[in-house]
């Protein structure tokens, strides 16, 4: 019996088309991320200087940023499953990429919240944080994980990468030409790959994952002939029927708690590494060894998830971000340097949970409706995504720097998303629609 390969479809004469959809998102996302998703924090304190604006303005800004996102996940995912992520892509990455034009010439507060959460975030948002992972979830089935580990950690190593050459070019040029060099970016480097990019493997004549009619697989047997569209499978429920499953809800609950833990924490651990007494410049090169931690997990975990059930890997994972929780709250980098390094690297493991997580909502519900039942969970997240990091935040403000209670709710949160994450179970339908 030969060995299963490590990756379907590569090492062969023949590559399948769907690991080169992979590569070309890869691509963008590391640019998306660099300069968009990790990037803004670098935009912060120059901006906030040029504009003469406060902190809470230029954080309200970026924070709400950061929801926009999940605010525009159902009619995005709609529009997605409607006309085909490309589309979306396509015009994502301009409105982005004009936006960023644009916004280095702002000269005040509101020409600054307009173009950037009206523009910017909006078509960056919308290209990577919904069209991208839909695309690459019709690609593939056992290969799932795999694909959605490796445009995650295309994410994390562009913030990694291309973090420090911004806050250099910023620093000797200024960020408005950062600006308008990150929209060349965007339209002349990022957009041409949007070629590459295919609706899905049945508009080429394809099969998802590279089988043929002949693979004896549940989609080839539903499949007679090259469509334009996705074929039906077993596994696609629609959105009535995927609603009414427990597994969809525990998911969506597991996902919210994992936001909510995390998410005002890493906004705030620059000054967090600071509190457990770490210089500004070691927490930099810490917050470096999270990232590139990351990179690496995401790739092995996800390789895994496709080769093991995907509840009990993002259960370990959520376990070992509690335990980083400990490793923080008990640990100080005069007393214990250990404490702290390990708690960055296990937080570098546990943020794989969210990209495995999408790949089980593509197990679970097929490929059909995903992009809209993605919408669902990220619009659940959107107040998440603002109001944590202004409550740690907050919080710090009030207890002189103090981010033990904070950290004491991660604990509490991250446990009771594992315990979701634990009970998930695959779906059956409740009733089926003609």
């Amino acid at each position: 019996m030969n060995p299963r390969p490590w990756i379907p479809g590569l090492g062969t004469e023949n590559i399948y088309y769907g690991w080169k959809v992979a590569a070309a998102s890869c691509f963008m996302m590391f640019f998306a991320s660099g300069i968009f998703f990790r990037g803004f924090s670098v935009f912060f304190v120059p901006l906030r200087d040029s504009l003469n604006l406060s902190n809470f303005q230029t954080s309200l800004v970026f924070s709400i940023s950061r929801a926009e996102g999940g605010l525009e996940g159902p009619a995005a995912g709609y529009l997605i499953d409607k006309f085909g992520n490309r589309i979306l892509a396509v015009l994502g990455i301009i409105i982005a990429g004009v936006g960023y034009l644009i916004f280095a010439r702002v000269d005040n507060f509101i020409a600054f919240a307009l173009v950037y959460l009206g523009m910017i975030s909006l078509g960056a948002s919308v290209s990577f944080q919904h069209a991208i992972f839909a695309g690459l979830n019709m690609w593939f089935i056992r290969n799932r994980a795999l694909a959605l580990s490796l445009l995650a950690s295309s994410a994390a190593l562009g913030g990694v990468v291309l973090i420090p050459l911004l806050t250099l070019f910023i620093a000797r040029a200024g960020w408005e030409w950062a600006s308008f060099i990150s929209g060349l970016v965007f339209l002349v480097v990022v957009l041409p790959f949007t070629l590459v990019i295919k609706t899905s493997p049945e508009s080429m004549g394809l099969l998802p994952d590279g089988d043929t009619p002949a693979s004896g697989s549940s989609t080839a047997r539903n499949r007679e002939t090259p469509r334009p569209g996705p074929v039906v499978d077993a596994r696609d429920f629609s959105i009535s029927e995927a609603l009414h499953t427990g597994t969809y809800w525990l998911l969506l609950l597991g996902m919210v708690l994992r936001q909510l833990a995390i998410m005002g924490i890493l906004v705030n651990l620059q000054p967090l590494l600071i509190w457990k007494g770490a210089s500004l410049e070691t927490a930099g090169y810490l917050i470096a060894l999270m990232l590139a931690t990351n990179v690496v997990a995401r790739i092995a975990i996800g390789w895994a998830a496709d080769r093991w059930p995907k509840p009990p890997i993002m259960t370990l994972c959520s376990a070992a971000g509690s335990l980083a929780c400990v490793l923080i709250l008990l640990g100080s980098w005069d007393t214990s340097p250990w404490a702290i390094v390990l708690y960055l690297v296990l937080t570098g493991i546990g943020e794989s949970v969210g990209i495995i997580g999408w790949a089980a909502l593509g197990d679970y519900y097929g490929r059909r409706k995903f992009a809209s039942l993605r919408g669902i969970i990220t619009f659940s997240q959107s107040g998440v995504l603002v109001g944590s990091p202004m409550f740690v935040g907050w919080w710090a403000d009030h207890t002189g720097g103090s981010y033990a209670f904070p950290l004491l709710l991660c604990l509490i949160f991250i446990g009771t998303a594992a315990v979701c994450f634990a009970l998930m179970r695959k779906p059956t339908r409740r009733s089926s629609e003609g």
